[in-house]
């Protein structure tokens, strides 16, 4: 008897331990993750006005000298978001892991369009984000209307299937090359 609540006790010790330890690592973690979540969606804006808006890049001219640091910089962002929402749910955080895969799927969404339309256009790329940067596009002009209203049904299908990181670019993928 006394074994089992001495086994009782060393449990009940080791929880609180791991407690306090997530308690202290929590801050920090959350201010780690506010500062992601707020680049990534930086990034989103950025790169949506790649492909919408009045300055968007059409392919009349080479690509705009930010384009391949800010493709780059989304992508390392995307592994960020997508390792810092597995802290936070390891952690038992579903607010903060939920804040993290939305801004995840809206940066996604936007960097899979922008791969898309270049796909469609044919536009060759020197090292992978980066189109050579020499050249217009010209082809770009005329499949910029046709993935952006593609993407609407894709977004909601993804949206929809509530899917991870992984599995909703593979999503949005397909649906945008179907």
């Amino acid at each position: 008897m006394v074994c089992r609540w001495l086994l009782l006790g060393l449990a009940a010790l080791g929880v609180a331990v791991a407690a306090i330890g997530n308690a202290a690592a929590q801050p920090s973690f959350g201010a780690e993750a506010s500062r992601t979540i707020a680049a990534a969606n930086a990034l989103s804006a950025r790169i949506r006005s790649y492909h919408s808006g009045p300055g968007r890049w059409t392919g009349a001219t080479p690509p705009p000298p930010s384009y391949c640091v800010t493709m780059r910089e989304g992508e390392a962002v995307m592994k960020e978001l997508a390792r810092l929402a597995s802290r936070a749910t390891l952690y038992r955080l579903p607010d903060l892991a939920l804040a993290l895969q939305t801004a995840g799927n809206r940066l996604s969404d936007e960097l899979d369009e922008e791969e898309i339309i270049n796909q469609a256009a044919d536009i060759p790329y020197t090292v992978y984000p980066c189109p050579v940067p020499t050249s217009a596009y010209p082809a770009r002009a005329l499949v910029l209307p046709l993935v952006d209203q593609r993407m609407l049904t894709c977004r909601a299908r993804a949206n929809a299937a509530q899917t991870s990181f992984a599995a909703r670019r593979t999503l949005v993928q397909q649906c945008l090359r179907g």
